[in-house]
């Protein structure tokens, strides 16, 4: 069964019990209304008699006497219901219909010195009856009233009660169909594009989003993942096509100085000196390449621990160490202490790509300037400059301008630097440093800012 079936269903059963709970307690005061209706017309018609209010008129007038007899003259004035005397011994002194039964209840209160009454159900001949017997002088009066009126009433009302339950169920129940329908079609929408991604595996279907409420939000909330999906899987395949170009290059140099070793048996020194040397960077600008690959396509996630507050001036005279380590170019460092909250390892990492960037671009020889100020680090060489039309491009992956096609690199240090930034909610910038040159940094929110 169908989630909208089990609503619709749901519905009509809730709808059906609370009809079903009025419609007996409607039966109910309608049944108690009505047996008290009966007891109170029972006391008032037996409080008349017993009182002679309901003699027969006799010369003009009414015999307004409490004795046996004079009760027993107005029994023609009860046609709408039994009435009938019974004396001290408990024999049936007149009646007006029906012989009504006589217990020794009833000829106790015959004989009862103060006015008694009681009130009973009594079935005469298959006929129900309403019944009440009370003292009047020198014996009792007995009146009892059909109640097959009253069956009759509660029988109607207890079929209009159940048409009504049925029709007003099913209206519920169509009612219900209705609204869960309407209810749940962007979950119905949502299904039958869940289905089409599995089937065709094409994320871009937009998820229309017509409610504000949890529905809404959820279609709403795979609209987005849809979107982020489908970016992600764009993203893998400009990598993959683009690290197949970069790869490209170095391969085909490689191949060209394979084959050349290949064909010619024998090569003077310097031939196969040259031959070798080409052989060896190439096989090195693979190796950074591919470690560069592998590091962007993990999104740089290697270090897992979770952010912790850090001075930024320790990480950049931390990267500036190594670097100056692994090369003999002179850095100029100007820090000063900054708690930000992020990734020790990653903020290492975007620096000494900024170092490595620089030291690229600048002449032999030439120092490289390394400043830091609260989240603010810049990087400034003293080489070419950036041209203004490469400087919103070059943080993208293995963009190369025309002027550094022919230098070593993949061309996504910088494209590292800003993914780790933008991790910290940070951003780049690549801009002209003062006196020429390049100035590349970034900004990242300090501590609790």
């Amino acid at each position: 069964m169908t989630l909208r079936a089990r609503l619709a269903v749901a519905l009509a059963i809730i709808a059906a019990a609370g009809i079903a709970a009025a419609s007996v307690a409607a039966f109910a005061v309608t049944r108690s209304e009505l047996a008290q209706e009966t007891d109170d017309f029972l006391v008032q018609r037996s409080r008349e008699i017993a009182e002679g209010r309901r003699a027969k008129p006799r010369g003009g007038r009414r015999d307004g006497g409490n004795g046996l007899e004079a009760t027993v003259d107005q029994l023609s004035f009860d046609p709408d219901a039994v009435v009938q005397i019974v004396d001290r011994t408990g024999d049936v002194a007149g009646s007006t219909g029906v012989e009504l039964p006589v217990t020794a209840a009833d000829r106790t209160i015959a004989n009862a010195p103060d006015e008694t009454l009681s009130l009973r159900d009594v079935t005469i001949d298959g006929v129900d009856y309403r019944m009440i017997t009370r003292r009047v002088g020198g014996g009792a009066v007995q009146v009892a009233r059909d109640l097959t009126e009253n069956a009759e009433v509660l029988d109607g009302l207890r079929n209009r009660l159940i048409v009504i339950g049925v029709v007003a169920s099913l209206l519920a129940a169509a009612i219900g169909w209705w609204f869960t329908r309407r209810t749940t079609r962007p979950l119905r929408d949502l299904s039958e594009s869940a289905e089409q991604i599995a089937r065709t595996e094409d994320l871009n279907v937009s998820i229309p989003v017509e409610h504000d409420d949890e529905v809404g939000r959820l279609a709403q909330s795979f609209d987005k993942m849809l979107g982020a999906l489908a970016q992600s899987r764009e993203q893998q395949r400009r990598l993959v096509q683009d690290a197949g170009h970069e790869l490209r290059t170095p391969l085909t140099s490689l191949q060209t100085n394979v084959e050349l070793l290949q064909r010619v048996p024998t090569l003077d020194p310097e031939q196969l000196e040259q031959a070798l040397t080409s052989i060896h960077a190439e096989v090195a600008e693979l190796g950074l390449l591919s470690a560069e690959l592998i590091e962007l396509a993990t999104e740089s996630r290697d270090d897992e621990a979770a952010a912790e507050d850090l001075d930024l001036a320790d990480v950049v005279e931390g990267a500036v160490a190594r670097f100056r380590r692994r090369h003999d170019r002179p850095v100029v460092v100007g820090t000063e202490s900054a708690k930000v909250r992020g990734h020790a390892t990653l903020l290492d990492r975007a620096v000494g790509n900024l170092l490595s960037n620089a030291n690229k671009f600048s002449p032999p020889g030439e120092s490289i300037t390394v400043r830091q100020r609260g989240g603010e680090v810049d990087v400034l060489d003293q080489g070419p400059g950036i041209p203004s039309q490469d400087r919103q491009r070059v943080f993208d992956r293995f963009y190369r301008s025309d002027a550094t096609r022919t230098m070593p690199g993949s061309g996504l240090g910088l494209a590292i630097v800003q993914q780790i930034v933008a991790r910290h909610g940070g951003e780049v910038w690549a801009r002209e440093a003062p006196g020429g040159g390049g100035d590349v940094g970034f900004r990242i929110p300090l501590a609790g800012g």
